[in-house]
């Protein structure tokens, strides 16, 4: 992007060298937002957000330099890969606050194709979804997570939020074709300890090929859209191995049952 930006270079305090490195040349905000093709407007609105650091202030005149503008080309072309403000905020956090990996990682998880909205119902609601429902079974949900009470309100019935409906519907189906809830309830905690140990072995497969590669090269904040593109390509590889590999072990699995519980003819 060509820019003809004017910079503007208040005069150096006395003993200064003259005909400073051209990064270190400071701009106003008009000559800032020119620069960065968006507008004042917006320069003021990340600001305010966090996402830019404030200029320095010579009198009354703010001045900008080649890191804020740096700043708003990054937010820009981490918004073409279609992240909220929000997630740009928490990837420059988890850069500066030199978090964890994981945390990176998971910083871009608005992009994740398998994410799903919580909904939320009164208590009597989600128990008429399900045929004997009981205190026990509710408390066990609770316990798992499956279900989220919320706060009380005076005057209304009480309320719970699902983080996952999509778990909620596989417990219907599965007491539909006859397996207790408590049984299901059960093999979701199995299920659930299963997963996390194979979230955490891909995390580290992330980590130590993708990432921790990368961050040993020392590349700048700027090359961060790039990382964050190869994560979020990597992601879901995964998901279809380990789907692939579920369902065959599961017809093995059914194959075998079957040919022990149903005498062949």
């Amino acid at each position: 992007m060509v820019s003809t930006a004017r910079f503007v270079a208040p005069d150096p305090p006395p003993g200064a060298a003259r005909g400073a490195d051209p990064a270190s040349a400071r701009m106003t905000i008009d000559a800032l937002a020119m620069a960065a093709n968006t507008t004042t407007r917006n320069v003021r609105s990340l600001q305010t957000r966090g996402l830019l650091p404030p200029p320095v202030m010579v009198g009354r005149v703010g001045h900008y330099d080649a890191a804020h503008l740096e700043r708003l080309q990054l937010i820009a072309r981490l918004q073409e890969r279609g992240y909220s403000l929000a997630a740009i905020g928490d990837l420059i956090a988890a850069w500066h606050g030199q978090r964890s990996v994981a945390e990176l990682l998971g910083c871009e998880r608005e992009l994740s194709p398998v994410h799903e909205a919580p909904i939320e119902a009164t208590l009597a609601e989600l128990m008429q979804r399900f045929t004997g429902l009981t205190d026990e079974l509710v408390a066990r949900a609770i316990e798992l997570e499956l279900v989220v009470p919320l706060p009380a309100v005076a005057g209304e019935p009480p309320r719970v939020r699902v983080p996952s409906p999509r778990l909620l519907e596989v417990g219907r189906a599965l007491q539909a074709i006859g397996i207790p809830l408590a049984v299901a309830l059960d093999q979701l905690a199995i299920l659930r300890e299963g997963t996390s140990h194979l979230a955490n072995a891909l995390v580290a497969m992330f980590a130590n090929h993708i990432v921790q590669p990368w961050a040993q090269a020392g590349h700048s904040l700027a090359t961060l859209p790039e990382l964050v593109d190869r994560i979020r390509r990597a992601k879901p590889l995964p998901l279809v191995a380990v789907e692939s590999l579920l369902q065959q072990a599961i017809e093995r699995e059914v194959e075998r049952v079957m040919a022990t519980i149903v005498p062949r003819p």
